[in-house]
């Protein structure tokens, strides 16, 4: 099961503008500092900010910003804004694989899938930036 581009570009984000909760930050710094195509992060901002997994301010001083805390914010939130389906599909994307007629992979894959799923619903952003900070020393 792979995350998709855009996914990976809103955990980014995310994971970024959560360094410090008090910027305000614009879609071009964002796009700049993360090297995400400009048009493509602005179509993400959007949908972060209609599921409220984002806020906006307007204006002169205005950009975005988050603010519930980071441990409120789980990967799970973050994957179904972009991709609802896609952790519903079956693993070798076989549109005729379900519980009635299944593909060569659905029984043994069961127990790995849990397992991602669980890690999609109980990592937060928070989890996501002490492990990144581990990780880099």
């Amino acid at each position: 099961m792979q995350l998709s581009l855009t996914v990976k570009y809103a955990i980014k984000v995310l994971c970024f503008m959560s360094n410090d909760k008090s910027v305000k930050y614009s879609s071009k710094t964002l796009s700049q500092e993360l090297q995400i195509p400009y048009k493509y992060l602005t179509k993400i901002m959007t949908k972060l900010s209609k599921k409220d997994l984002i806020n906006v301010s307007k204006g002169k001083y205005g950009g975005f910003f988050i603010e519930k805390e980071l441990d409120q914010i789980r990967v799970i939130d973050i994957i179904v804004v972009f991709d609802d389906n896609d952790n519903k599909k079956c693993v070798l994307e076989d549109t005729k694989c379900n519980f009635e007629q299944r593909c060569v992979m659905h029984d043994n894959w069961q127990k790995p899938k849990c397992a991602i799923d669980d890690f999609y619903t109980k990592t937060t952003l928070q989890d996501l930036l002490v492990d990144s900070h581990q990780t880099q020393i």
